[in-house]
């Protein structure tokens, strides 16, 4: 080093070939196994007194001198130079790795000791990188360590120790009991908390809380059943919202609910038993008109579909083939629109509750799976709660065929029962049909292939990967841009779909593309969809 600098070099030059400095070749001299530690603490401390400079970043790989000896798991000389810094870095980011700290890098690396030195020195275990994942998310999983045992060890061992450094979250506060919203909306319709209601036209119970929910959107009524038919005891993820006996409660729309003997605008019935009287169907519209109530859903077919629309906690089929149990309905930050998050039976999905670090239910690892509402569908009555979709022999699947232009939800065709129901057909005019089998004519054979040029958000890129992902439901697109306008380089929550320079990668849907005006939603071919079975 002396030598070095007496030749004229400065403290923080930069080598020609690798633009490290000298402060990044001595924090990573340390490596177990190849260099000497003591050696490399003793290098570090001369060049820190020098004057070197701690900020400074290699240029091809925007890293630090405490980025590299995280990466390389040198403790004592991160120790050093977080003492130097006064830990004023410990968070510091780097592109390299998906703006993700220092504490990130140790996670993806498995650098355990180092781990401990940054959190001693305050780094933020909850600190998201550019997809949203935590530390503790960046960990790779045991079956990706080849049976490798002492990763595994360490593996656990750095789970175990971000989870114990997270703070407990607090429990949430309950809902505004007294939303104008819910006060009006109840006021509307002729009700107040307490009142004897009819659900969906079936079940009865006692209305005990009406307003927002942390699960969905709109307005939400929870209703006290008068037998054990409900799905919980008042409470939803971990919020309460009223109180009663297990079973008793239930969750549900405020269009479901109504008075007794009062005719649904679902059911088209009344409640059995009871007497018929008019009080007339309340008008809401002149409420919505200056309060946005929730009440109006989108329609997704021009007639209800077998079962109604499915709620929380119940049995559903998504894409006709995996049966499951609805435990979110919302909106999400990975896609526009109303989303459905089901518990799947069998380990066939694609998380657990969770997508870009963002949780919206909990569930086992690969039994989550978000999708649109046009993909989910009500297990009807006659289908057994544990009936496997494999005997019914294909009785039970999605009539794509029977989906509107318009994007409204699939029918479901029960095939050789007496409780199928056939899809009224609708002659085409001469020019649909035209213009039909002008589509048919232009795609023929030709689809969506990897390698294809296709555009893209205003932008030319070229198709890298088609196929499932793990962080959504349904084909995805992996698109290289040729301009630095994307998000990532092929790599999401963790695994690569394929490789490209860094923001020059984009995962989208076939319908945000085009190729030769045509959108790609209609050039997928029967492989990319047979992917997802």
């Amino acid at each position: 080093m002396d030598d070095i600098i007496k030749r004229g070099a400065n403290i923080n030059d930069h080598d020609g070939l690798t633009d490290m400095t000298l402060l990044h070749y001595a924090a990573k001299s340390g490596t177990s196994g190849i260099g000497d530690v003591k050696v490399a603490c003793s290098v570090v401390n001369y060049l820190l007194d020098k004057g070197a400079d701690t900020n400074i970043r290699c240029r091809w790989t925007a890293m630090t001198a405490l980025h590299y000896a995280v990466y390389f798991d040198v403790a004592p000389v991160v120790k050093i130079l977080l003492e130097a810094s006064k830990a004023l870095d410990v968070d510091n980011l780097c592109a390299e790795f998906e703006q993700g700290t220092p504490l990130h890098i140790a996670a993806t690396n498995l650098s355990l000791d180092s781990a401990g030195v940054l959190l001693e020195h305050g780094a933020n275990p909850q600190a998201k990188d550019s997809l949203g994942r935590t530390a503790i998310e960046c960990i790779p999983e045991l079956s990706s360590l080849d049976g490798n045992q002492e990763l595994g060890k360490k593996a656990l061992k750095l789970r175990k120790m971000l989870m114990e450094a997270e703070p407990t979250l607090p429990k949430l506060p309950p809902p505004n009991y007294d939303s104008i919203q819910s006060k009006v909306t109840l006021q509307a319709m002729g009700l107040k908390i307490g009142d004897k209601i009819v659900v969906g036209g079936v079940k009865t119970g006692f209305l005990r809380y009406c307003g927002p929910a942390e699960f969905a959107t709109g307005i939400w009524a929870g209703i006290e059943l008068e037998e054990a038919e409900g799905k919980n005891d008042g409470s939803v993820g971990g919020i309460s919202y009223f109180k009663c006996s297990p079973k008793h409660g239930i969750f549900a729309p405020i269009s479901k609910i109504s008075k007794p003997g009062v005719t649904t605008p679902r059911s088209g019935r009344l409640t059995p038993g009871k007497k018929n009287i008019n009080y007339g169907t309340p008008d809401l519209s002149r409420v919505t008109s200056k309060i946005d109530t929730g009440l109006k859903t989108k329609s997704r077919s021009g007639t209800p579909s077998e079962g109604g629309e499915a709620e929380l906690d119940d049995r559903v089929i998504v894409a006709g083939q995996r049966k499951g149990t609805v435990r979110y309905v919302g909106e999400t930050k990975f896609a526009p629109g109303t989303w459905y998050g089901i518990e799947l039976d069998r380990p066939a999905g694609k998380n657990d509750g969770s997508v870009n670090g963002d949780r919206y239910f909990t569930c086992k690892p690969k039994h989550g799976v978000f999708a649109p509402s046009s993909r989910v569908q009500k297990v009807p009555a006659y289908m057994g709660s544990t009936e496997s979709l494999d005997s019914l022999g294909g009785a039970f699947a999605l009539n794509e065929g029977q989906r509107s232009r318009s994007g409204s939800q699939s029918s479901i065709a029960s095939i050789g029962t007496p409780r199928s129901r056939t899809p009224v057909s609708r002659p085409r005019s001469a020019g649909t049909q035209k213009r039909v089998s002008l589509n048919n004519a232009t795609t023929g054979e030709f689809r969506l292939t990897e390698g294809m040029s296709v555009f893209c958000n205003n932008e030319l890129g070229i198709i890298r990967y088609i196929g499932p992902t793990d962080f959504a439901d349904g084909v995805w697109l992996g698109v290289e841009l040729r301009t630095p306008k994307g998000k990532n380089d092929g790599v999401v929550n963790g695994k690569r779909y394929f490789h490209c320079k860094m923001n020059h990668g984009l995962l989208v849907r076939p319908s945000k593309v085009t190729v030769r005006g045509i959108n790609g939603a209609k050039l997928l071919g029967e492989a990319h969809l047979a992917d997802l079975k």
